[in-house]
């Protein structure tokens, strides 16, 4: 039986349900542009790419993608996030996590500050011993690079670390860095490979024994 001591969580699509946000808040931008709305069918599988490929997704080619990221993280920053809500089960987990006194991160590919925001804005911050954003390194995922990073930071080797994840992405990344992957299939963001080291559940509370 695999024992491990870090839990090395993905945040949306994963601890939250933010397609919602997202979104919304693209679609204002597009709105700016005179552009008809997005559906989240449509783009589901852009959002867990980062802000530059995502804007280059669903934004006009011909724009200045840095300047409608600003815009859109900037909206970001001043919205209340509502619209959306931690998934079935994330806080029974992650408090059985805390009672077995085994460490949890972040490793995602948002920037710090909607990061820290999203964490706060859920009541979950305190809950993590680590924070790895899209900020802190030099590639995203798929790059294993913040899951090198967790290593380094914790101490703890990959074998006795699992990472959680609901897209192709957090699966490559947890791969590239030799990490068990549990995959969170709620909002598929494309396709998983099946291999010996991958679980898949549905609610977190099936996580817990």
């Amino acid at each position: 039986m695999h024992i491990f001591k870090l839990v090395i969580f993905d945040l949306d699509g994963t601890l939250v349900n933010s397609d919602k946000t997202v979104i919304r808040i693209l679609n204002t931008i597009r709105k700016d542009l005179t552009l008809p709305a997005l559906k989240s069918k449509d783009i589901s599988f852009f959002l867990s790419l980062g802000g530059i490929e995502m804007m280059k997704k669903t934004i006009p080619i011909d724009l200045d993608v840095e300047r409608y990221l600003g815009i859109f993280r900037q909206r970001y920053m001043e919205d209340s996030l509502g619209s959306e809500n931690l998934y079935d089960g994330v806080i029974d987990y992650l408090k059985h996590l805390q009672g077995r006194s085994i460490k949890m991160a972040v490793f995602t590919n948002k920037p710090k500050d909607l990061t820290i925001k999203t964490l706060r804005r859920h009541k979950i911050h305190d809950f993590f011993n680590y924070i790895v954003t899209s900020d802190d390194v030099e590639f995203k995922k798929p790059s294993p690079d913040g899951c090198y990073k967790l290593i380094k930071m914790s101490s703890i080797p990959p074998e006795n670390i699992i990472m959680i994840g609901d897209s192709e992405l957090d699966q490559k990344a947890a791969h590239g860095a030799s990490i068990p992957f549990f995959y969170h299939n709620v909002s598929s963001k494309g396709k998983i490979t099946a291999s010996k080291n991958i679980k898949i559940f549905s609610n977190f509370n099936d996580l817990i024994d």
